[in-house]
């Protein structure tokens, strides 16, 4: 039996967020999340999420590189042209002895710490970049632990059988683990994610488990950021791109133990209550619904702006939809769809604003406007 001081640090560390809660075997409760939804976004430099990187990086050879503000550029279905979410670009060509333009920005939240954390994106075709999404240790003293998912673009070549994803953990003793994936990362929307732990870091793409680092594990609580960079080093990014290169993010998805010390993702409706976090298993598509959970008004600033749908009923047939799409000549409808209740312009089912706002078909499900916060607690996390 535990001695009784045991259970009570266990209970106190719970009730500030600073320890995985596990449950059973291969699950565990988290106390909180953060959600961004860039195929819906339109405005990410004033949302209050995130910071936008705009400095100069003077410590690259043979290159610098220089964030700028203008290489973030949102692309909602609602506006897009070309793939839909949230731009990053690496302009080119760039001059001999010149800064490479990049782009990079990062939560505003830096409290994040042992959790499930996913991005969605399709990675560029243009060889001499780095794109990423990593987390790091909040802390100006070097060296910052880091646990990094990178995509080297010259690697990914239409010869190349295999494409390789770079897992690492940065910080004093690291770890490199590179599984080869059989899909190109430039040609759709793939999801990769780690699972971080106490003392080990499981890593997935396309909800696959595809290796675990468990040297150079962080134990203190940070941010989340996104880039895309070039610095012209032969041995890593090569390049720069001889012209623009885009890489474009679907979401991001954070579920985690804060150091906050109040948990936000409690449901004010159930006291205790926690919500299943869905797996994402498969390639993500623009116009088939991803799904995120419904996150309650209050408390918390894990915020994206989301029309509620009305549910002021239609003259419409029932005629629920086989397929998530709707509309059209089939006349098909969302109504008790589980992706969404809103049918949007494209004729796809769905519960965000690229669905539920402007160009909804009201005849073929519901639609509305105005914002609300998403806010939960998670459950159902794999570590390997």
């Amino acid at each position: 039996m535990a001695p009784k001081w045991a259970s009570s640090l266990l209970l106190y560390a719970l009730s500030i967020g600073l320890l995985f809660a596990p449950s059973v075997k291969g699950q565990g409760t988290y106390t909180d999340a953060f959600e961004a939804d860039f195929f819906s976004q339109d405005d990410i430099a004033n949302d209050g999420n995130w910071d936008i990187s705009r400095y100069l990086n003077s410590d690259k050879k043979p290159h610098n590189m220089q964030y700028k503000l203008e290489n973030v550029i949102p692309n909602p279905i609602s506006k897009s042209s070309g793939d839909p979410g949230l731009q990053l670009y690496v302009r080119g060509p760039t001059a001999d002895n010149a800064p490479v333009s990049t782009a990079e920005l990062m939560t505003t939240r830096g409290d994040m710490h042992y959790g499930s954390y996913r991005v969605a994106l399709k990675y560029s075709r243009e060889a001499g970049t780095c794109g990423s999404m990593f987390w790091m240790e909040k802390r100006a003293e070097a060296p910052k632990q880091e646990i990094d998912v990178e995509l080297l673009s010259y690697q990914d070549t239409a010869s190349s059988p295999d494409n390789e994803i770079h897992f690492v953990n940065h910080g004093g003793v690291g770890g490199h683990i590179k599984p080869h994936v059989s899909f190109h990362p430039s040609d759709g929307y793939h999801e990769y994610r780690f699972d971080w732990s106490p003392g080990k870091v499981a890593f997935y793409t396309d909800g696959k488990h595809v290796g675990d680092l468990t040297d150079g594990v962080p134990s203190k609580p940070g941010n989340i950021l996104l880039n895309h960079w070039s610095d012209g080093n032969a041995g890593w990014t090569q390049g720069p791109p001889k012209q623009d290169a885009l890489m474009t993010v679907a979401y991001v998805k954070a579920y985690f133990n804060t150091t906050a010390t109040a948990s936000r993702c409690t449901n004010p409706e159930a006291d205790g209550a926690v919500c299943e976090v869905p797996e994402q298993s498969k390639p993500v598509t623009p116009y088939e619904a991803t799904t995120f959970l419904n996150l309650h008004p209050s408390g918390g600033n894990s915020t994206n702006t989301n029309p509620q749908p009305t549910d002021e009923p239609n003259s419409h047939v029932p005629n629920p939809s086989p397929d998530n799409t709707c509309g059209g000549e089939l006349g098909y409808d969302c109504l008790a769809n589980t992706v969404g209740e809103c049918c949007s312009s494209h004729g796809y089912c769905g519960a965000s604003a690229a669905y539920c706002g402007e160009g909804c078909q009201k005849a073929f499900g519901k639609c509305g406007s105005g914002p609300f916060r998403r806010h939960i607690r998670h459950r159902s996390n794999r570590h390997g």
